[in-house]
């Protein structure tokens, strides 16, 4: 017995609005990778860390600096920090 739940139309419709979904995220998530200067929100967010993770980063050596009230880092010295960490 084979059960339908959805029409074709409606199945080709779905996967056509998850696929420009999917297509979104990535596009999104590559335009982040490209930004070579985070603030800090966006290191909590981008490498899932904490407060207290990018603390340690900073004492092992991660540079940060300040533009006007926000501290920013370059994504480039948070790569080369976690490398030499996982050393």
């Amino acid at each position: 017995m084979e059960l339908t739940l959805l029409s074709e139309e409606a199945s080709q419709q779905l996967v056509d609005k998850l696929a420009d979904l999917v297509e979104r995220e990535v596009e999104k998530r590559m335009q982040q990778k490209e930004k070579r200067y985070l603030m800090q929100k966006e290191v909590y967010d981008e490498y899932e860390c904490s407060s207290v993770l990018l603390k340690r980063w900073e004492e092992a050596g991660l540079k940060k600096f300040r533009h006007g009230t926000r501290w920013m880092y370059d994504r480039r010295d948070i790569e080369a920090v976690i490398d030499l960490i996982k050393v």
